[in-house]
């Protein structure tokens, strides 16, 4: 029997449960009523944003019930799937590499462009239907089209498959309705006590400061224990930084432009470092990276 779940992340990063359904088939109308179940469930709150698998079905049941949910298909069932599409393509393994690196480390929307024109011409997949189709539908999948969105750090739905295995130690195939029932619960219950030892240490902790950055050690306030040590990783790489001023650093009153080049990030192809553009106002809230 097919099992339908909404997965999110909390506070602690950990994935925790919205949401699940039993289904009799995965036709449209039975994702349609689980979905509008689960929406009135939220007291028909819409999410901004939502990840899904590339199935006509579930596409077609996001389109009809959530058309202002920003919606975005799985990137690690469409790096699976390559072998396959580049099968017949000389030096297989170098084109897969070179196709995670043009889709992960493009910056911005013209560079994605420019190096998606060069890969399709350089391998000869022009008169391959699949990377056609997956072109035409770049704004649900390439990161550059997505990163104006919030995602949790989320890429891809192994978060929910990782949350099917997690009910796995609870059901079998073989479990009774009554028996699924009763089991969901204790698994709920783990969840959440999981949960509540995480909270647990997030406000008992001491941190170890990796700088004398006064907002270090006020984000420390903010963030949960698992969120700051995910801040730390990305405080760490700001040593490996450069800063200039941009061409035209101040051309609009106000705004300040600098160019940030990050050494502890390489280029796939070129092992160049990454380059992003940043522009603030000093005095006021705005702030813009190129990367997003």
């Amino acid at each position: 029997m097919p099992f339908a779940s909404f997965v999110g992340v909390n506070q602690h990063r950990q994935s925790i449960l919205l949401g699940c359904a039993l289904m009799s088939s995965e036709d449209i109308t039975s994702y349609k009523m689980v979905l509008s179940t689960w929406l009135g469930a939220l007291n028909n709150i819409h999410p901004s944003a939502i990840m899904i698998d590339q199935y006509v079905t579930i596409k077609a049941t996001i389109n009809a019930l959530m058309p202002n949910t920003v919606h975005r298909y799985c990137i690690w069932h469409i790096f699976a799937k390559l072998p396959m599409k580049l099968s017949g393509v000389l030096d297989g393994k170098i084109a897969k590499a070179e196709f995670k690196a043009l889709v992960l480390d493009s910056i911005n929307v013209a560079e994605f462009e420019r190096r998606w024109t060069d890969y399709i011409a350089k391998y000869n997949l022009d008169g391959r239907d699949w990377f056609y189709k997956l072109y035409l539908e770049k704004e649900k999948w390439v990161p550059v089209y997505l990163n104006d969105y919030f995602w949790a750090g989320i890429l891809s739905t192994q978060r929910r498959e990782g949350m099917h295995a997690f009910f796995d130690g609870f059901i079998t195939r073989q479990s009774t309705l009554k028996l699924f029932v009763r089991q969901y619960e204790l698994a709920i219950r783990a969840k959440f006590e999981k949960e509540l030892e995480a909270e647990y240490r997030s406000r008992c902790f001491e941190p170890k400061y990796l700088s004398e950055f006064v907002w270090e050690e006020k984000l420390q306030a903010c963030y949960t224990h698992e969120v700051f040590e995910f801040f730390q990783v990305q405080l760490r790489k700001l040593y490996h930084c450069e800063i200039s001023n941009h061409e035209d650093h101040q051309a609009n009153p106000g705004v300040e432009k600098y160019i940030i080049t990050n050494y502890s990030l390489r280029s796939f192809n070129t092992r160049d470092p990454f380059v992003f553009s940043v522009e603030y106002t000093p005095i006021g809230k705005y702030l813009s990276c190129s990367c997003k």
